[in-house]
Formats: C-alpha cells, structure tokens, sequence
C-alpha cells in the first residue's frame, strides 16, 4: 500500500519547495558556465536528481492510490491529463525557438526540432544549446509512458521487487555503458536506463514510505540532526564528475538514496524552521513556475552565445518575462481547460493529490 503523505491545500507540503530548489541548482550550474567561473560542480546534475526522485514518489502514489480504489489505472485519463500538463508549455517554447532559428536568429537545425518534438534527445543528442535541456523531459515522458502498465501489469509486490532490482543494477549497466560506448554518448549519463534508478528510487519511497515510518531508529533518524549529514554527501557524491566511473557507479546511486531521504524529511517535518522556508509563499509560487522557469532559463543562460540576452541583469529579466508568459498564458489556461474537459468527460477527480510536474532541472 502507498502511504499518501499529509496534503495542505492539494499539495503534499515541502515539493515545491523542493522544486524551487532544483530549479535554482539548474540555474547556479548555467550560470557558472555563462559566467566563466570554471566548473559548475555539477548543480544542473543534481536538480536533476531531486526532481527524477520527486516525479518518481508523486507519480507512484497517484498511480497505487488508483489502483487500490479501483482495481485498475485509466489510461485514457492519466495520458490525457498529462498531454495537457506538458505538452501547451513545451511546444510554445519549441515553436518560439524554431520561429527564431527559421528568422535566422537561433542556430537550431530542423533535426534537432524534431528530436525534441519527439522526446528522444535522451538518446539523440540536438545541435544547440536552445533544446539540450530537453532531454530530462525525454526521460520523464519516457517514464510517464511505461509506469502505468508496469504497474497494473506486474501488480505492486512484484513491481516493488523490479524497482529494487532496477535501483541494485543500475550502477553496473551505467559502468558497462561507458565502458563500451565512451564518455561522449549522450545516453550514458542522460538516457534513460541511465536515471531509471532516480526514478525508481522515488517510486520505492513511495511504496515503502509507510513501513519505514513504521520503524523506530527510521523515525529517529528523521527527527535528529544526523539527517543534515546528507547533504554533504550529497555535494560530495556530486563532484565526483572527474572521477567516471567512481560517479556513474557510485555517486549517482548515493546521490538518488539521500535524495530520497531528504524529500522524505522536508515532507515530514513541514512544520520545522526548513519546513516553513520550503513552504513559504515565495517558494512555493516558484516551485509551481517551475516547468516554464525551467525550459525558459536556456536562452538567457547560453555559454555559446555571449550577448546582451545573457548578461546580469537582462538574463534574469527575460527568464522572470518569458516563464511568466509560458505560465500565465499558456500553461494556467491548458489546466484550466483539462479541468473542464476532465470533469465532462471523465466526471469529478476522486483523487486530489499534488501531482508531479514535468522535468524542472538538466545538466
């Protein structure tokens, strides 16, 4: 059974907060590069941790609470409300970007649009910076279409012994991988077999989150200062990127589990000073704003193109512009109207629960 954590106003608390923090890991990495500071300590990386271990526990928990109410997933309604929470922002951003590179004003190639329109640019790495971030969104689409009848084909006792086997494996197909391909592959690191553990991670957070809450050294673990240890290992794990096969096959895997416990603890202890911050109004909006603040940060933080666009402050304006227009045009008016749709073709949501936005962090 899957353990539906507290919700306050439809949202489980501390997410977006969290999303707010993987945003802004994305774009401190960018900004090194466009800045010139050297090394971006692999930031971008591990937003992209912290959302795949989120996408992985919220979509799990929708998923299992519909199967334990019903039997069954509907298909057409998960796909249909998906299609409507990703694709209006994304295709925006993909018709802004090609309206440019066909005026000249964007060096993106016609095969590139097309990778990304297609969500394969885990494993077809495009020419240009304006659509290298797509591909963490190839993985979550990836991931949204196989969950569903892995789930309800292999039932949850034997899709929880899959996952850990996933989570166990994952490192060595990783290692296997750069060993046979080399470093240069782009699915080595941003494919999808390559983060299915990060997914799978979130997915078991989910489905276990009960039983660890059960066990007294969990709970403790929990409410002592011994959990804010994770966060140097997490910085630790990260920066191993000189080191290949010391982070394809370790660090990740570290990364992911203390990942995990870190969301476990924000969403358990909302109520502590740390809680408070990730709920606060401010974190909380930018968290919700997080998909179009993610997909609108590639043009104004390009190291390729050094221009008025991508220096301080303009940058940071024409993000705060364009993530606003995605949001308030675009992405609030694609819900509304699958709430409409939803309800008049599908009758009233049982199930209210925060649901996972799309990839909000790529390296």
């Amino acid at each position: 059974m899957a353990d539906a954590p507290k919700i306050i106003d439809n949202r489980i608390p501390s997410l977006d907060g969290l999303r707010t923090v993987s945003i802004a890991l994305v774009l401190i990495g960018h900004a090194f590069h466009v800045y010139g500071f050297g090394t971006s300590g692999n930031f971008g990386n591990l937003g992209v941790r912290v959302f795949f271990v989120i996408s992985g526990f919220l979509i799990t928990g929708l998923l299992v609470r519909e199967i334990e109410r019903t039997s069954t997933v509907n298909l057409l309604k998960f796909y249909f409300r998906r299609t409507l929470r990703i694709f209006p922002p994304y295709y925006f951003y993909l018709i802004v970007v090609g309206s440019a590179a066909a005026l000249g004003l964007a060096a993106v190639p016609l095969s590139s649009l097309i990778y990304s329109s297609a969500y394969v640019t885990d494993y077809v790495e495009p020419t240009g910076w304006l659509v290298g971030h797509t591909w963490s969104l190839a993985v979550e689409e990836q991931f949204y279409l196989i969950l569903p009848g892995f789930l309800m084909l292999l039932g949850i006792r034997r899709a929880k012994v899959l996952l850990i086997a996933i989570v166990l494996f994952a490192p060595f197909v990783r290692v296997l991988d750069f060993w046979a391909s080399g470093p240069d592959q782009v699915w080595v690191l941003k494919g999808f077999h390559a983060n299915a553990d990060a997914l799978a991670i979130g997915c078991l957070l989910s489905l276990f989150r009960v039983s660890l809450h059960k066990l007294a050294f969990y709970r403790r673990f929990l409410g002592s200062w011994i959990v804010f240890l994770l966060l140097p290992l997490i910085l630790a794990a990260n920066l191993q990127g000189d080191h290949p096969i010391v982070f394809l096959g370790a660090s990740l895997t570290v990364m992911n589990v203390a990942v995990a416990l870190c969301i476990d603890w924000a969403v358990t202890n909302h109520m502590t000073r740390t809680g408070r911050l990730l709920n606060s109004a401010v974190m909380v909006k930018l968290g919700v704003m997080s998909y179009s603040i993610y997909l609108w940060q590639q043009p104004f933080l390009d190291p390729q193109a050094p221009s008025l666009l991508n220096s301080f402050p303009v940058n940071l304006i024409g993000i705060a512009v364009m993530s606003s227009i995605s949001y308030y045009l675009v992405e609030k008016y694609s819900l509304a109207w699958r709430q409409k749709l939803e309800t008049l073709w599908f009758g009233p949501r049982i199930e209210s629960v925060q649901e996972a936005e799309p990839s909000t962090a790529a390296a």
